[in-house]
């Protein structure tokens, strides 16, 4: 940790600074409490149960790119705090709308696709995810431009210890999936309901803008719909595409255990990076707009994202095996074998995301859709040959392991010559 902060004191400011360790301590307490709970969760439940709960979270989690039209990034964009609140506006307005369609779609899907599914009648609350989503998305970019990192930290400590004490709670009872289906959606009540105080906070920038100022910044960052949408959207079908094919292959207990293997490795290789993306996305492009360059920022941040992350990346490519048997119990051990291939393409990511956010405020919309459909195409690609001619769920994780790695190493590239304008 100490490395990371060295190599970014000497390209970034004390605030840049004092904003990566307030996310970082909120993200550390976000991580430590999964981990450390995550022996008894796993007694507590099978693999199969954590493939129900993906089957749901993959349709939520495509959902939730519409519900802000990608707006959200406007918020950071405008020059004005006035301008910034009716950014906040036009995300509201645009999750109202996307909150009334997915209860139409819910319920023309219902009967034929949706109540006979093996997640059930738990498909009725799609909504609710769609609202959360965009309250999530105004809150936390607002949030962000007003540097209230704190904030934000206590937010994800709050969901977190929400949704692993009631799963903790209604394991025990012996719910299986239905107990892990409540506690996260009880968990996402509580953020949205927490995102609603922390704008109502914030109000005094939040007086309604009226129409035409709304129609103003809906023409002025016309981008954000028009590609980053697109891009996002097809951002998260790369990412869900696996949920997709293992369900296909009627293997629950093999989904569940990819899922469960992605979220844990992830989590302490992201744990700093994600802290610094929120920071860096504002501090970049703040320095962008000033010098005309941050790849001095990027190359140190990435460069300590490196140092952080390659130690538990070894650690998992050598003994995720043997540590998910005797972590989280015996039934686990294949999510260990899934946690060893998918732990480089993790760490890349750790590294890679946290510098794409120069696309958005650099104005690369465009090139930034490019890069999704190149992905998109070698994505899908791949994991239809892992489904349809392999036949096999390893072959499709080793296909998304494998297209990914390349894929942040591309965005990398790329992200280095557009940092410079």
């Amino acid at each position: 940790m100490s490395k990371l902060v060295m190599r970014l004191r000497g390209a970034s400011s004390s605030a840049f600074l004092r904003g990566v360790a307030a996310l970082m301590s909120g993200n550390a307490l976000a991580t430590i409490i999964p981990l450390l709970t995550a022996p008894l969760l796993g007694r507590l439940y099978a693999p199969a149960d954590y493939g129900v709960l993906a089957q749901y979270m993959a349709p939520a989690a495509l959902l939730a790119v519409f519900a802000s039209l990608q707006f959200q990034h406007a918020i950071i964009a405008e020059q004005t705090d006035r301008g910034a609140g009716g950014a906040v506006w036009v995300v509201l307005v645009s999750t109202v709308a996307a909150v009334g369609l997915t209860i139409l779609a819910v319920a023309v899907l219902w009967l034929p696709l949706l109540a006979e599914s093996t997640v059930g009648g738990w498909f009725a609350l799609l909504p609710l995810s769609v609202a959360v989503s965009g309250l999530t998305a105004a809150g936390s970019f607002l949030a962000n431009r007003n540097r209230h990192y704190g904030w934000i930290a206590q937010l994800q400590v709050i969901q977190v210890l929400t949704s692993v004490g009631l799963s903790i709670v209604l394991g025990f009872m012996g719910w299986g999936a239905n107990g892990l289906l409540l506690a996260y959606f009880l968990s996402q009540l509580v953020l949205g309901t927490a995102y609603l105080w922390l704008l109502a906070t914030l109000g005094d920038t939040l007086n309604w803008p009226g129409i035409m100022q709304l129609r103003l910044i809906v023409r002025r960052h016309w981008k954000f719909p028009a590609f980053t949408l697109p891009s996002g959207l097809l951002n998260q079908t790369n990412m869900q595409m696996p949920v997709f094919a293992l369900t296909l292959l009627g293997d629950t207990a093999m989904l569940g255990s990819f899922t469960r293997a992605r979220q844990l490795v992830l989590l302490p290789v992201t744990v700093v990076g994600h802290s610094v993306a929120q920071v860096f996305r504002r501090e970049a492009s703040e320095l962008y707009h000033k010098t005309g360059s941050c790849r001095e920022l990027m190359l140190r941040t990435a460069g300590g994202l490196f140092a952080v992350s390659i130690g538990p990346c070894l650690l998992f490519m050598a003994f995720a095996p043997w540590l998910f048997a005797v972590y989280l119990g015996p039934a686990w051990r294949e999510a260990g074998e899934i946690a060893r291939i998918l732990a480089p393409m993790l760490m890349l990511r750790a590294i890679a995301a946290p510098v794409t956010t120069i696309l958005f405020f650099a104005g690369r919309q465009v090139l930034d859709l490019a890069l999704t459909i190149v992905s998109t195409t070698l994505i899908a690609g791949g994991i239809f040959f892992g489904w349809a001619v392999v036949g096999t769920a390893t072959s499709v994780i080793w296909a998304f392991a494998l297209g990914y790695g390349g894929i942040y190493m591309m965005y990398f590239g790329v992200c280095f010559f557009v940092a410079k304008s």
